[in-house]
């Protein structure tokens, strides 16, 4: 072990040397592409990202990614941007960047994210573009609250995407067996913690895919040539690293309600003292899965198909990682035309 971490140090060092550390655009503010704030309450912030090009669409995308990393994998990179190809196609996307959670969000709850955070960003795009429903578009973990929202609020949304949303949280997942209540106590966490610490959370994902720890030094040392492939990979590396502290009491719910007792699929868990039936959501549904992703397996998303009341579900598969959705070369050409596509036939 001595001898790898030299060897990824050598490496790591070679890199810095041949590529500057700063790249362009990727930092905690976002992305290269412009965007307007909105709206703001506590640590979140609403993102508008203007239409571009001839045609505009009428109704707003309202995009809930992960509380754990940030929102910018949805701009990864020039041509390779989920928010720039579809605002190149004439949607008004609304981001929603959760902020980085402090010690006066450790006691906030489902009700203030859920409701709250996501019921303003969608009472904002609603505003500003003149209508009275969205397209609310799911991300991980963030399209499981975005459900959470979408059932309890149906009214205000005209059609959900759901890219690798967790559903059925009792799976054969490393995940869904690491959190089992036998061996994760996720009241000493928050109580010890308040907030999940960033390495707590970053430690965790890191060892989902502990062999790709080292094997990326090693990808790193044969492309060491190949301009595009260190610009991407010094991008993914501070993206994934960019993580940000998860508000405690929303945690410890998320842990109890999903991977623990399967609430959220089941139909049991409550939300600001309101029940949460996905079945309440009747409205047309893309899923997007990633048939090699590990940390949301495709069983787990795929139980949103038969748990929804919508007699409108869609899927599409693509064969990459739970990232590649919104990072792959081939994203741009192969996995987002069609999602845009969709939208716009509901628009």
């Amino acid at each position: 072990m001595k001898r790898v971490l030299q060897v990824a140090k050598a490496v790591g060092d070679a890199v810095g040397r041949m590529v500057p550390f700063e790249v362009r655009g990727v930092d905690a503010k976002g992305g290269d592409l412009p965007f307007v704030e909105v709206a703001a309450r506590g640590p979140m912030r609403v993102l508008y990202y203007a239409p571009r090009g001839e045609r505009r669409l009428k109704t707003p995308i309202v995009f809930a990614y992960s509380l754990i990393n940030r929102y910018y994998i949805l701009d990864f990179m020039p041509g390779r941007s989920l928010l720039e190809t579809l605002t190149e196609r004439g949607h008004p996307c609304y981001v929603i960047d959760w902020g980085a959670a402090t010690a006066a969000d450790r006691h906030k709850t489902w009700q203030d994210y859920a409701l709250g955070y996501v019921g303003l960003a969608v009472r904002t795009a609603c505003e500003r573009e003149g209508v009275d429903q969205v397209h609310l578009y799911g991300y991980c973990m963030g399209g499981t609250m975005a459900l959470a929202y979408a059932a309890l609020r149906p009214e205000r949304v005209k059609t959900f995407v759901a890219m690798a949303v967790p559903v059925d949280f009792h799976d054969d997942g490393i995940l869904s067996r690491w959190t089992r209540p036998e061996f994760f106590n996720v009241d000493a966490v928050v109580d010890a913690f308040g907030n999940v610490p960033t390495w707590l959370m970053e430690s965790g994902f890191r060892f989902l895919a502990p062999i790709g720890n080292v094997t990326k030094w090693r990808d790193v040392w044969k492309n060491r040539d190949d301009d595009d492939f260190l610009q991407t990979w010094r991008r993914l590396e501070k993206w994934s690293s960019d993580n940000v502290p998860f508000p405690g009491e929303v945690y410890r719910q998320y842990i109890r309600d999903t991977y623990q007792t399967n609430a959220f699929v089941r139909g049991e868990m409550h939300v600001g003292g309101e029940r949460v039936d996905l079945g309440a959501i009747e409205v047309p549904v893309l899923m997007v899965l990633a048939e090699r992703d590990h940390i949301v397996p495709e069983p787990s998303a795929m139980a949103l198909r038969d748990v929804v009341g919508s007699d409108e579900v869609e899927v599409l598969r693509y064969r990459t990682g739970h990232i590649g959705l919104s990072t792959s070369s081939r994203a741009p050409t192969t996995f987002w035309p069609p999602i845009s596509d969709w939208l716009a036939a509901h628009d």
